[in-house]
């Protein structure tokens, strides 16, 4: 038998079971309901697989959104451009006021183009992604002209009128072989070049006179007269390809330059 004093009513059983109860699930909470709690709390970072190198992730500003976007920025070069409506902002990072930020105009540093990425607003973000967007399209729409214009002048140098490449000793009239000999076929083409450019202009500088009816797409110059774009089928991304296109033709335009600048001989034919 227990003394009196040491017995207790049945109340107060159940409240020192319950406190009991309590302690033990402030002590032994489930792995399960902590990792739920963690993760409410903690904020999503979406970070992805770069596509053109495996076990390389892509930068948290290219998230696949953008038509052909592999996830390929290891210099940051996005943070070179500076469109309107991006603030140009100063950021810390290691070697910060070196002899190399007074000589250089452009942030030469790979962890300041990384800190400056990361310091955009996600709208400043947007429109220097469609500024460099823009940019590649157009280069890449010159890199394919380029390539057939070569491939087929050099090739039927012998039919051109005038002997148009003998200056050029059969050779695409480019920089590395000469252009003295065609100035003003030269102007002609940069006078085309800049009409066109003029009319990306406005949207480009975000320069409207009053709001546009569309929204900017990069690139985007309406020139479909053909309309190509309804008849080709529905899943079949012709704007990545487009890319994927203009991308092989600049590398292969910088190869042609490059091999006649150096063997001094046309790529294309024998003359």
């Amino acid at each position: 038998k227990f003394p009196e004093s040491s017995r207790k009513s049945p109340s107060e059983s159940s409240v020192s079971a319950g406190v009991r109860t309590k302690m033990l699930s402030m002590h032994f909470t489930s792995p399960l309901a902590l990792h739920s709690a963690t993760t409410a709390r903690a904020p999503s970072a979406t970070m992805r697989e770069a596509t053109y190198r495996p076990g390389v992730t892509a930068p948290a500003y290219l998230d696949g959104s953008l038509p052909a976007d592999a996830g390929c920025d290891p210099l940051c070069l996005a943070a070179l451009a500076l469109p309107p409506g991006v603030e140009d902002h100063n950021v810390d990072y290691p070697c910060k006021g070196s002899i190399l930020d007074t000589w250089c105009f452009f942030p030469w540093s790979l962890a300041e183009r990384q800190a400056i990425m990361a310091a955009r607003s996600p709208q400043e973000t947007e429109l220097t992604l469609a500024w460099m967007r823009a940019a590649e399209l157009k280069h890449s729409r010159l890199a394919m002209l380029a390539v057939v214009g070569w491939s087929l002048a050099e090739m039927l140098q012998s039919s051109l009128p005038f002997h148009a490449l003998d200056f050029t000793d059969g050779r695409a009239p480019v920089l590395v072989n000469g252009l003295s000999a065609y100035a003003p076929f030269m102007l002609l083409v940069l006078g085309a070049a800049a009409y066109i450019e003029l009319q990306s202009t406005d949207t480009v500088f975000q320069t409207f006179l009053s709001p546009p009816a569309q929204k900017y797409v990069p690139g985007d110059l309406g020139f479909d007269p053909l309309d190509l774009e309804a008849k080709f089928p529905a899943g079949l991304d012709q704007r990545s390809n487009e890319i994927y296109n203009g991308r092989l033709a600049m590398l292969a335009v910088t190869g042609f330059a490059v091999q006649e600048g150096l063997w001094g001989q046309p790529i294309f034919g024998a003359h």
